[in-house]
């Protein structure tokens, strides 16, 4: 992680949907059926959407497509504006591998809000940015009257594939993302009979976050 703090941050919230020739590059995917939507402007990534196979495929897509076009940009930086509900946790794995073999810097900027894992992916990032004023929030697990695991309102999981949906998780919560969590720690979360809400300065307490604005 880069320990120093960006000396321009006119990027948060500037880069608004409104008329695709005010960039360089414009795309958008859109989900009519649940109103997902990321968006492609210039260097920056608006990921307004659940975690699921789909919306990881097109954020990737949009990351390669700025890649494929850094020539366009001066002080060159991939941004990801993240605001999201959660989703499913395992189509994390996709962003996870690509970033491996991804030589740019990913920031992260999580806007307003994020829930389990939208949080989970703004803290995979290179450098991880959180608005002042935004908000993560960490529900609870579910096990429902057939089984199946459940995070919040998303399914995760049957069952039988509930160990090893724990062992990726913890893999990725206490050794892929770079925070102060440890396995004893989130244990402690686990078990609350909550939603956790976290502050900004709380969320940055956990090593989550690396710089607050």
């Amino acid at each position: 992680m880069n320990n120093f703090k960006r000396k321009n941050n006119n990027f948060v919230n500037v880069y608004i949907p409104i008329l695709s020739n005010k960039y360089k590059l414009y795309d958008s995917y859109n989900n009519s059926l649940n109103c997902d939507k990321i968006v492609l402007m210039d260097n920056h990534i608006c990921f307004d959407a659940l975690i699921n196979k789909e919306n990881m495929c097109a954020l990737i897509n949009f990351i390669n497509i700025i890649i494929a076009n850094k020539h366009l940009f001066g002080d060159f930086k991939i941004y990801i504006h993240i605001n999201c509900k959660g989703g499913c946790f395992k189509e994390l794995t996709s962003f996870i591998n690509f970033k491996k073999t991804c030589a740019y810097e990913i920031v992260s900027i999580i806007d307003i809000e994020c829930y389990d894992s939208g949080f989970i992916l703004a803290a995979l990032c290179n450098y991880r940015i959180i608005n002042k004023n935004a908000k993560v929030y960490m529900s609870k697990f579910i096990t429902s009257v057939k089984g199946d695991y459940y995070w919040n309102y998303f399914n995760q999981c049957t069952n039988d594939e509930i160990m090893d949906f724990k062992t990726l998780f913890y893999d990725v919560l206490c050794h892929s993302v770079e925070s102060n969590l440890t396995r004893e720690k989130l244990d402690i979360y686990l078990q609350k009979n909550s939603v956790l809400v976290w502050d900004c300065k709380k969320y940055k307490k956990l090593g989550f976050v690396d710089e607050i604005i």
